[in-house]
């Protein structure tokens, strides 16, 4: 017999509706879900089983600022969404996706994948057009706990 355990529910944490779009697109077995934890969170959840069938699949976004009505994003939408599908589904593995602030200016391209060395923890808000935000928050670089792939 092997040690190896089987991976029964994924959760892709994705913070904007635009970015998990194209996955939810593919997937199209995937229908809302209401949470049973945390249902006041504004969490987008869709679930549903993957390919094969014998795995689940679920997207979380950090779903809409209730204020401006645009995405949420930045850390603390990001953690309240992680703390749901965490507490909601209990996932074998958590994937987070999304541009992660990366752009072509900067020589990133779709489907680029990339392993993190170093963590930038920032809870500013980023400008989003015809919205004056104020107020920036805190800025810091930190290193992260290397992951072994192999």
């Amino acid at each position: 017999m092997s040690d190896e355990k089987k991976i029964l529910h994924i959760v892709v944490l994705i913070a904007m509706e635009a970015e998990a779009k194209p996955l939810l697109d593919a997937y199209t077995t995937l229908e809302p879900h209401n949470c049973t934890v945390f249902s006041n969170a504004p969490c987008l959840v869709y679930t549903g089983k993957s390919g094969n069938g014998e795995c689940r699949l679920s997207v979380v976004t950090n779903g809409k600022c209730q204020k401006f009505g645009v995405d949420n994003v930045g850390t603390a939408p990001a953690t309240i969404a992680t703390m749901v599908a965490i507490a909601e589904f209990k996932p074998c593995l958590l994937i987070s996706a999304g541009t992660s602030g990366g752009f072509k200016s900067k020589g990133v391209s779709i489907n680029d994948t990339f392993i993190s060395t170093k963590c930038v923890n920032h809870d500013r808000r980023i400008p989003i057009p015809g919205l004056i935000i104020t107020s920036y928050y805190f800025f810091s670089h930190e290193n992260v706990i290397p992951f072994p792939f192999f």
